[in-house]
């Protein structure tokens, strides 16, 4: 039985606490594993850390207690340094807060032999960790707040055990125990905030990077990436692609007689008309105000014009614009097959554009071009 606590309830308290923590373990672990968050991997270390002071404190071991109540310290510090490392003007504090976690971890060593190595630890981490959160308080809203009352919660424990150890009170396992979860629980509940709120500007990130604000298409940067793994796949396998430019031949005259505002309109229709178009694995992009790439998989130039492009023209005179019913989109498309050729997705791309250019600067009823490799790449004479 643990010392001073004889009483049943308390000792059911103290398992119910242990417990508590055991679980924060487990749920940090799986988030951290799940979604590579290193503060979580952290937190379970410390945690499991605080679970054998807890141990160590209801058995006969005198100082081990103290050494492991450093070693929570020097993992939580590492932690907190982990979650303020978005903020600006904090490369000399965290240079701190690693040099009291070298500093404690050396006197965890000593505080196998003599229980006030405990003290200076407390006084060093609380000083260095108060300097952190001042200077990353104004930054880290609103999950701070939940980040600070555990801070506070883990100064009370070690510096409780640090009375205890040097003034010899009676004894205090239960009361540790209590701080320890909720301080864990805490961490938790701010380095899972945290975790969601830099989650979502990630994601928001790649959104920009990869998808088109106004028509939800995909970008130049994912079309270029695209060609080349299909370049990869023609040279692997034969696998054949074709290039498609699209242009929005009476964009101009709607914006003209109906305003910008049924143009962006005409842009976004458009957009969706020619994702209706698509085979599923293929992508289109915008790459203009006016202008769509489109890659298709799978098919030679040929079966492409008279199979995807033809439903993109057909998919563009259905139906009249929403906000123009007079208005009908006219498109005008230009194709060529992927080169097998080391020609960027750049090059490839600029090329097609200038000789979309010049069918758009030749009056002709062909709506559908179909380019060679050879048009668009002479041979070097």
């Amino acid at each position: 039985m643990a010392p001073g606590l004889s009483d049943p309830l308390e000792l059911v308290a103290l398992g119910a606490f242990v417990g508590a923590q055991i679980l924060v373990v487990f749920f940090s672990a799986v988030r951290a594993n799940n979604y590579r968050e290193r503060p979580l991997l952290l937190h379970a270390a410390a945690t499991m850390m605080a679970v054998l002071t807890v141990l160590s404190l209801s058995g006969s071991h005198p100082f081990y207690p103290e050494a492991c109540m450093l070693l929570v310290l020097v993992i939580a510090g590492l932690q907190l340094r982990d979650l303020v490392s978005h903020a600006g003007a904090m490369r000399t504090p965290r240079r701190l807060l690693v040099g009291a976690s070298v500093l404690l971890t050396l006197l965890a060593v000593a505080a196998v032999f003599t229980p006030w190595a405990l003290l200076p630890g407390v006084g060093v981490w609380t000083a260095v960790v108060l300097v952190l959160m001042l200077r990353a308080w104004p930054q880290s809203r609103p999950w701070m707040w939940w980040l600070l009352p555990a801070v506070a919660l883990l100064v009370v424990a070690a510096g409780s055990l640090a009375a205890r150890s040097v003034a010899e009170p009676d004894d205090i396992v239960l009361w540790i125990g209590g701080l320890f979860t909720a301080w864990s629980a805490c961490t938790y509940l701010a380095t899972g905030w945290r975790s969601r709120i830099f989650g979502e500007t990630r994601v928001r990130i790649d959104a920009r990077n990869t998808v088109d604000p106004l028509t939800g298409l995909a970008t130049p940067l994912v079309l270029q990436e695209r060609i080349h793994a299909a370049r990869t796949m023609m040279q692997r396998y034969g696998h054949p692609s074709v290039l498609m430019m699209v242009h929005i031949e009476n964009l101009p005259r709607i914006a003209h007689e109906f305003g910008p505002e049924t143009a962006e309109q005409a842009v976004l229709t458009a957009a969706n008309r020619i994702r209706d178009s698509l085979r599923q694995g293929d992508v289109a992009a915008r790459l203009a105000h006016s202008r769509f790439a489109v890659l298709v998989e799978g098919m030679a130039a040929a079966e492409a014009a008279g199979n995807v492009a033809s439903r993109m023209l057909v998919a563009g005179l259905k139906e009249p614009l929403p906000a123009a019913r007079a208005e009908f989109l006219q498109f005008r498309i230009v194709l060529t097959g992927v080169p097998v050729s080391d020609v960027t997705a750049k090059q490839l791309i600029s090329r097609l554009a200038a000789r979309l250019e010049r069918e758009l600067a030749e009056p002709s009823q062909r709506r559908i071009v179909t380019v060679g490799n050879d048009e668009l790449f002479p041979p070097e004479k």
